[in-house]
């Protein structure tokens, strides 16, 4: 495979398995109980959790190492900022719906907070490869294509994630396998900007990995966990114990 190839095929990967978890909608009957509504709850917000933890904060604390003892800080400060992010547009939609008081719908939260996941990791791909075609090293995009396949098996679960609860939440296994899929369409987009900046991403992408991870932390902690806690707290609670485990697992093996 040449080394164009091996871009094009990294690049196309990540958001084929978005896809591939996506699929999953359509092995569910159209009905599900309510222990069943809170097993898939949990396992999204488990599966969003792991991720934020190791493919998120964790490496954003890794890049700012240079930073000595103050490495947290720009983890911390884009964690903060994400929750934020993502709170304030809940806001502001109850402020234009003040009449009913009504702010992001829970699928709306977990469909943005899932794309905005996604971007960096697409960047982080992206800029994997831009270093790597700079340096004209095959040795180096082997290495990139190595970490786009892990991304891109990691995002089997994140597509089940954000297209299970949406086909709940729409009454339709089609509408929850396209939103699946949007989900994932950034990431591409996002590795080729990264492609091309990474010279400059590469500062601040540890302010850009917290922040997804601090958006999605918030529409678990706000959504997901209350909603599965309501139709079976016990399912939802083991539920997200192996959403968490699942994607931890993935997350070290093939990082």
């Amino acid at each position: 495979m040449s080394e164009v190839w091996k871009v094009v095929f990294g690049f196309g990967f990540v958001f084929l398995m978005t896809s591939l978890g996506s699929l999953a909608v359509f092995l569910f009957k159209k009905e599900v109980s309510s222990k069943t509504s809170a097993i898939i709850t949990g396992l999204s917000a488990g599966i969003m959790l792991a991720a934020s933890i190791w493919s998120l904060i964790l490496p954003a604390i890794e890049q700012s190492s240079s930073l000595g003892d103050f490495a947290f800080l720009p983890a911390a400060a884009g964690f903060l900022l994400g929750c934020v992010f993502i709170w304030g547009i809940d806001q502001l939609c109850k402020l234009i719906n003040k009449d009913r008081g009504e702010g992001l719908k829970k699928p709306t939260k977990l469909f943005l907070a899932m794309t905005i996941h996604n971007i960096p990791e697409g960047l982080a791909v992206g800029v994997a490869f831009g270093g790597a075609w700079a340096l004209g090293d095959p040795v180096l995009i082997a290495m990139a294509l190595s970490l786009a396949v892990g991304m891109g098996i990691q995002n089997i679960p994140e597509g089940m994630a954000v297209a299970l609860p949406m086909k709940e939440a729409t009454n339709s296994k089609f509408k929850g396998f396209l939103l699946g899929v949007a989900s994932g369409i950034v990431e591409p987009i996002a590795a080729v900007v990264g492609f091309f900046l990474a010279a400059f991403l590469s500062t601040i992408m540890p302010w850009v990995l917290s922040f997804a991870a601090g958006a999605m932390v918030l529409v678990i902690l706000s959504e997901l966990l209350p909603d599965g806690y309501s139709k079976n707290k016990n399912f939802s609670i083991w539920a997200t114990i192996l959403g968490f485990i699942l994607m931890m697992i993935l997350d070290v093996a093939l990082g």
